[in-house]
Order: structure tokens, then C-alpha cells, then sequence
């Protein structure tokens, strides 16, 4: 089974004074954190960005949204619209920590599933989930329809959710769920890096 992976770049890095993507983590750069792994585990590695001119450098396929400025249902849409295998892992491009076994996991359990997704603290991680191309129809309602809260959009296709008991085998769920939101996250996430990538 052929599996693509995206890595969704469209936030705006509003709270920090440069695009979140480039920081870095010890040597590297998020991104490139993120593409190190992604190449080890999928077929396909895309990277889904309104902003292309800022990765060329990476060498990946970009590809923009296709319902530009709606947040981050618009990213996945275009990473499933633009993928070419029926299965898509994306991630958000400051959560460095998703482990490979998680990830491996979660599309282990998609047959049969339009998404399989975690849900931590009752929050959807929609931007660390496994999608089918089946899920598309709903993603493209919603986009249409501005209806933009991800917790619609599991309702209304066929999801396996994994709750906090089943993902605590993988570890610190607040570590592996970790995202990169601003100065204080970054120094707390170079931190976390330190023992996530020795």
C-alpha cells in the first residue's frame, strides 16, 4: 500500500517573528526534522504551503491550497486533492515529536476508515492524522460551506478515533502532540529534542 505524507506549512507564524518552519532544533530545522522521518517511512513526501517560494530550496513537491485562507481543513483538502496514493499522514509543520510508531500505527487501522485521528483532552489532532481519499466529499462541504471546526469534520465521516488510553503506549502525550506556537514553545522544544533525537 503505497502512503503519501504531507507536511502542512500554511500557518502564518503570527506569535513569532519568522516562518515556524525554519526554526531550529539543534542542527536542523523543523521541516527538516519532520522530512528526515517522512522520507524513512512514506513513498511520497509532499509538503503543502502558500508560500512555495520559501521551500523550493527543500526540493519537494509544494503544492498551495485550493481554498486559500481557511485554515487548516484547506491544507489537508489540498494534501489528499494532490497526493497519489489513496492514503495521506499529514502533519502540521511545528510538531516535530509524532513518533514513527504512532504513525505506523494509525494507518495500520485505516482500512475501512475515511481518517483515523487522536484525540487528546477531547481535542481532534487533526493535523496529525491519517486520511483516505474518501474522506474528501465532507472535507470539500465543509471548505464550501465554511464550516471550519475539524471536530465537524469527524463527525460527519467514517473515523477510528484513538483516545488517550490507547495512545499512551507511544509516550508523553503532551510531548508527542507538542506544538511549535511561539518563542517559549520553541525554547521548551529544543528541550524535548534533546532526548527525542539523540
Amino acid at each position: 500500500m503505497g502512503v503519501t505524507g504531507a507536511i502542512l506549512a500554511g500557518g502564518k507564524s503570527t506569535r513569532m517573528k519568522y516562518n515556524k518552519a525554519f526554526a531550529k532544533l539543534g542542527d536542523e530545522t523543523i521541516i527538516e526534522t519532520i522530512l528526515q522521518r517522512f522520507e524513512l517511512i512514506f513513498d511520497e513526501t509532499i509538503i503543502i504551503t502558500n508560500e512555495p517560494e520559501e521551500y523550493e530550496f527543500l526540493g519537494m513537491p509544494l503544492y498551495t491550497d485550493i481554498y486559500v485562507g481557511l485554515g487548516p481543513i484547506s491544507g489537508i483538502h489540498s494534501a489528499l486533492t494532490n497526493s497519489n496514493n489513496d492514503t495521506t499522514f499529514v502533519l502540521a509543520c511545528d510538531m516535530p515529536f509524532v513518533p514513527q510508531n504512532l504513525i505506523e500505527y494509525m494507518l495500520d487501522r485505516i482500512k475501512g476508515y475515511d481518517t483515523v485521528v487522536a484525540r487528546t483532552k477531547g481535542f481532534f489532532q487533526a493535523t496529525s492524522a491519517a486520511y483516505h481519499k474518501s474522506s474528501l466529499p465532507v472535507l470539500t462541504n465543509c471548505l464550501e460551506n465554511e464550516k471550519l471546526k475539524t471536530t465537524l469534520i469527524f463527525r460527519e465521516m467514517k473515523t477510528k478515533i484513538l483516545d488517550e488510553p490507547e495512545l499512551m503506549q507511544f509516550g508523553n502525550l503532551d510531548e508527542i502532540f507538542f506544538n511549535i506556537n511561539d518563542e517559549i514553545a520553541l525554547s521548551n522544544a529544543q528541550e524535548l529534542a534533546r532526548r527525542f533525537f539523540k
